[in-house]
């Protein structure tokens, strides 16, 4: 089933088909992985890509879901972080040089919610740097055009999770609500056409 080129691609139609054992968390995830792999030279929405972990996850939550332990509707499910939240073992460079081989020792709380749903990581996201600004033009990772206009910016702080969506790169990363990636704020949402959903 090749759902990486739907153009609405949701938690809310891939779980399902996860839970009903219609769609497999590991091919999902290697179809994810390659769609990155493809289109990281040009967006260059990630700072990190976490292939080896997605993977190792992947078959993990297809081995429980395959057992009927399944935990929810983030079981299985494919998502990208903003790098800025601590990961453990993986380095978060907060989109800045002076972080680029720092390696947390621990996870942010909401990592280790997401892993305790059973998601699987792809990687961590682009931003500006340190989420402060607009622009996504980083210059230390690179920038992270517009995916629907190479030339123009996706908005930021949180621009390399939107291009990640819109790609689909990440069926549902996490951003934050620092700088312009607040929901309330207008660039983001006028700059790439993805509205940011908050609590």
């Amino acid at each position: 089933m090749n759902l990486v080129n739907d153009g609405d691609l949701t938690i809310a139609k891939i779980a399902p088909l996860i839970q009903k054992k219609k769609l497999s968390p590991v091919e999902l995830a290697n179809a994810m992985l390659a769609r990155i792999e493809r289109l990281q030279p040009v967006l260059n929405a990630f700072i990190t890509v976490t292939s080896r972990l997605a993977r190792s996850q992947a078959r993990q939550a297809e081995k429980e879901i395959l057992k009927g332990h399944y935990r929810g509707p983030l079981h299985g499910i494919p998502i990208s972080v903003k790098d800025l939240y601590y990961t453990a073992g993986i380095r978060t460079t907060g989109g800045s040089k002076i972080l680029q081989d720092f390696i947390p020792r621990e996870n942010a709380a909401v990592i280790d919610r997401l892993f305790g749903a059973g998601c699987v990581l792809l990687g961590k996201n682009n931003l500006h740097e340190f989420a402060y600004g607009v622009t996504n033009q980083n210059p230390h990772f690179g920038p992270t055009p517009n995916p629907w206009d190479l030339k123009r910016i996706p908005g930021g702080s949180s621009g390399g999770s939107a291009v990640a969506v819109l790609s689909s790169g990440g069926s549902r990363p996490r951003a934050d609500r620092s700088g312009g990636s607040a929901p309330a704020r207008r660039a983001p949402r006028a700059s790439r056409g993805a509205l940011p959903r908050g609590p």
